[in-house]
């Protein structure tokens, strides 16, 4: 037979939350937010009125308007790219959407 247990997670006003000990639930009644406590400090686990949606206190922990391992993409050395040619040849194409004087050719980087 199964044994019933009830578990408690603190609720609450968001407002008076307060800090969540690490590994504890806390339910905000006013908001539907549900925050877990760490060590640093509440982190949101999940918004009522975003279901299903990223939210932005997890993927933008710095607030700058960047996803957090996009940003990171950003900073790569490019000896670190994986999968790159070797060469880059110059290939003739044109940009017809932007300019109507032709095709161009695009010389290739040295020391790339």
């Amino acid at each position: 037979m199964a044994l019933k247990t009830l578990i408690q997670i603190r609720r609450g006003l968001e407002s008076a939350l307060g800090r969540l000990a690490v590994g504890e639930l806390g339910y905000c009644t006013d908001t539907g937010k549900l925050y877990i406590g760490t060590t640093v400090s509440n982190v949101l686990l999940v918004a009522a009125q975003s279901t299903g949606d990223m939210l932005k206190s997890i993927y933008d922990t710095n607030n700058n308007g960047k996803v957090d391992y996009a940003q990171m993409a950003d900073s790569v050395a490019w000896s670190g790219v994986a999968g790159k040619p070797a060469l880059y040849p110059p290939a003739t194409h044109t940009h017809s959407e932007y300019l109507n004087t032709g095709p161009l050719t695009w010389n290739q980087l040295k020391g790339v």
